[in-house]
Order: C-alpha cells, then structure tokens, then sequence
C-alpha cells in the first residue's frame, strides 16, 4: 500500500486565489500510474481553501453567521480542486474515485472524533484509488472545523499501515532553514524528534490555516509509526515521486517515528 500526499504548494499557487498548476498536476498523476488497488491520495487545499478560510477564521469555528457563506463557497473551491485533481489522475489512466473527509469521519474540536476505514477499503478492493482531501467539516463542538489534508493522512496511516508514505512538496525536504530565502539552508536527510525540536523557527509567507510547518512536521513523526517508511520530497521535480514509488533513493527527507 502506497499513500501519497500531494502538497496544496505543488498542486496550486498558494498566493493566488483558486490557482491550479494543471500541468505539475498532470505530471504526478502520470507518476503514479500502475498503482490502482493499491494507493490512497490526499491533496492539500491550497488556494482554492487556506485563502478565504484564514480570511474568514473558519479554522476556529462557528462564530457568527458571516461566515457561513464563506463556508460554503470554500467547499464548492475544494471540491473544484477535488474535480481537477481527479481528472488529471483519470486521464493519465489512474482510476481516482472522490471521499470527501465527511464520508469517513467525524469531527469534534478540530479532531478525528471517528473514523470508518470501509469505504476506502471497498474502493480498493475494487481496484480503484481513494482520492481525499482538506476541506470544512461538520464540527460536534464548534459547528464546522477544517480537517486537512495532513489530519487526513495521520487517519489513513493508522488504519492501512501503508509501506510507503510520500509528502509532495515544493522542495527538497526538511532544511536547517528556509531554502527558499537561506541559500545556507542544509537538506535534512532523516527528521527525528530531536531534530524537529532544535530547528530554528521560521514562519510562512503565505495563507495556512491548517497549522505552522512545525506542526505538520510533529503530524509526520506519528504517521512514520504507522508505516515502513515515510519521506518528503520535491513534487516540482519530474520523476522524484515515480522513482520514490518504484524503490529508488530520491533527494528527500525520511521522517523517522516519534
């Protein structure tokens, strides 16, 4: 079982509202041709979700009314994202078939409340790829929450116990810094708990509402218990992700448990 994580950063253009990378898109879908039956993918919401809902505090919950419009036009973004995202697995011959997070889960306080594994079970029996993704979702506490695409994988990881966990980013891996403005900046080879730790704090220029990059790296600590391995390379680099899936080493990041 492969699970594979295409990054919001890879898949869209985080600083512009509803902007899709079609062609990076179609590019990884290629990559994970000949999987069927045996992959699960998450797609981040990038700015078709994080936009609107940072805007908007709909990663706190339900405060007033204002913002239940804003609910609603952020689900119909993602499921567009969703809709392209499959199209783009569809055309390159991989059999992606949509669960929505609700489909599968409840939600309460911002957390995985239950989680039901059967329909992503049925799809792969049948052959087929489970596609999911970060979106709104119906809140026990707080009305509506946002469930990412991260929260996502920690579900996924727990029950499949995948041999292969793949993050996409637009990068490397886990640097020293932020390789992106730190020409200095070191690839991390293998992120542990102590590493994760002492890393100097840098914050995101663009809209998040799913947490700092730290807490997504804490996330990936526990998904690394549930499965043989699990890395974070670059998705902006053709091949890296076929190769990951083939076996091959990639330039990356292995996170270890913890």
């Amino acid at each position: 079982m492969f699970l594979v994580k295409l990054g919001g950063s890879v898949i869209t253009d985080k600083g512009r509202l509803r902007t899709f990378k079609d062609e990076a898109c179609r590019r990884l879908a290629s990559e994970m041709q000949g999987r069927d039956g045996s992959l699960i993918v998450v797609h981040g919401a990038g700015s078709y979700g994080h936009v609107l809902a940072k805007e908007h505090r709909l990663d706190e919950g339900f405060s007033d009314e204002s913002q239940l419009h804003p609910v609603a036009i952020v689900q119909r973004d993602v499921r567009e994202l969703n809709t392209r995202v499959l199209e783009a697995l569809i055309d390159s011959g991989v059999r992606g078939v949509s669960i929505p997070p609700a489909a599968s889960a409840t939600f309460d306080g911002s957390a995985v409340k239950v989680f039901d594994p059967s329909l992503f079970q049925k799809m792969i029996g049948l052959g087929l790829v489970p596609v999911t993704f970060g979106d709104v979702v119906p809140d026990e506490s707080l009305r509506f929450s946002i469930c990412s695409g991260d929260l996502m994988m920690a579900e996924l990881a727990r029950h499949f116990k995948p041999r292969l966990v793949v993050f996409c980013a637009d990068v490397d891996g886990v640097f020293t810094g932020d390789p992106k403005t730190d020409h200095g900046a070191e690839l991390i080879h293998e992120l542990g708990r102590e590493t994760l730790d002492n890393l100097r704090r840098t914050e995101s220029l663009n809209a998040d509402v799913t947490g700092s990059i730290y807490g997504k790296l804490d996330r990936m600590l526990d998904i690394a218990s549930h499965c043989e391995k699990c890395i974070i390379l670059n998705g902006d680099v053709p091949g890296r992700l076929k190769k990951a899936l083939e076996g091959e080493s990639v330039p990356s990041t292995a996170v270890l448990p913890g």
